[in-house]
């Protein structure tokens, strides 16, 4: 018991614009029952009310500290965080994210000492509820690494000694997948916590389809460069059938979408009157943009042409991106996986907003139907 009391644990939490998620990730650390902790905060300069709950939180908990400063990107925040813990055992909880139970930190303290890492259990927020999943170690670890299944960093207690290098920057998304990998192949000593530990958010960046194509490029760069004699078994073949494979379950799941809002009576064009968004332009003539174009042909926003490098005919004007596009309020980009790369092409002759069709299928119409019901009543 006096070993485990000497447990010093450092929560880190990496924000931005986190206004509606960071009270609760914040309390949920802070209710904790163990309490030889500190807690810090990382924010990428915020723009919205979260540096104001950090500050209003920080100024009766000592054990909090924070910064707001630009970073590069999320590793490099977590990063910062590395540097600045005190903590013998270290543990990233992403804003949105939660502490499962007020215990975690009492259940982890009693299996971390000697041990490298200690591995969790996660519970994923799905619209159905809490989904627990469960991570195995030893051999079973290995075995789903070398296979991509990588380990949500946010239920791992890593030792401060496992993170001194940090988390390799090259890889914006899979730095995570990376250090673990690293870790392993090391032969560090990897115990099981047989308890969730996190409530996941699943709104995060490497969730969101628009990062999708950058996310799997950096994954088979991290077994090709962790496990090299796996890197034949991932020739571009399988990588290509693999990412088309992971498009036609994306459009399911935007069609999908698509169909639950139009039973609803949902207008999309909603999602640009709210914005006061008049006048739009859409990237890409296919199925999504054809649709998209169809349902709001009737409404108040106006459809000025397409933007297509393989233009057709059509009853709206279809430019080729390397044409003259004239200025509008706003673009749509409707490729998937492409969003990235035709958006950066895009700004440099438009100045205007950049949206993916992620963006008008999963805007929150329930918050805005709420709203109007109150308005009603």
């Amino acid at each position: 018991m006096k070993q485990e009391q000497n447990v010093f644990f450092s929560i880190i939490t990496v924000c931005l614009n986190a206004e509606k998620m960071i009270r609760k990730t914040m309390e949920s650390v802070l209710n904790q029952t163990w309490q030889n902790f500190e807690y810090i905060i990382i924010d990428g300069l915020s723009t919205d009310a979260t540096l104001a709950i950090v500050q209003e939180l920080a100024e009766n908990d000592k054990r909090i500290q924070w910064i707001s400063e630009l970073d590069s990107g999320i590793f490099n925040a977590m990063n910062k965080g590395i540097h600045r813990a005190r903590g013998s055992y270290l543990l990233f909880l992403n804003a949105g994210d939660e502490f499962h139970s007020k215990d975690v930190l009492e259940k982890a303290a009693k299996v971390v000492e000697g041990a490298d890492i200690v591995i969790g259990d996660i519970a994923c927020k799905t619209e159905a509820g809490l989904e627990e999943v469960t991570y195995p170690v030893d051999a079973e670890l290995l075995e789903n690494l070398r296979k991509g299944k990588s380990v949500c960093h946010q239920t791992i207690f890593a030792s401060k000694r496992c993170l001194e290098d940090g988390f390799d920057e090259n890889f914006m998304f899979c730095a995570d997948y990376d250090w673990l990998c690293r870790q392993v192949n090391a032969g560090r000593k990897v115990v099981k916590l047989n308890a969730v530990v996190v409530d996941f958010d699943m709104h995060g960046v490497t969730f969101q389809v628009r990062y999708q194509k950058r996310h799997w490029k950096e994954y088979f760069e991290v077994i090709g460069k962790n496990f090299s004699r796996l890197e034949f078994k991932y020739g571009e073949e399988v990588k290509n059938l693999f990412i088309q494979q992971r498009k036609e379950h994306i459009m399911y799941e935007f069609m999908n979408r698509w169909l639950e809002l139009k039973q609803r009576g949902v207008e999309l064009s909603t999602f640009f009157s709210r914005q006061r968004i008049q006048t739009i332009a859409i990237y890409g003539i296919h199925h999504v943009g054809e649709r998209l174009y169809d349902e709001l042909k009737e409404s108040e926003v106006k459809v000025a042409y397409f933007i297509d490098r393989n233009p057709k005919m059509l009853e709206i004007p279809v430019l080729r991106p390397d044409e003259i596009l004239d200025q509008v309020d706003a673009v749509v980009i409707t490729p998937i996986f492409d969003f990235l790369e035709i958006k950066d092409s895009l700004s440099a002759k438009l100045d205007c907003p950049m949206f993916f069709i992620e963006d008008v299928l999963f805007y929150e119409y329930e918050a805005m139907e709420k709203d109007d019901l109150l308005d009603f009543v």
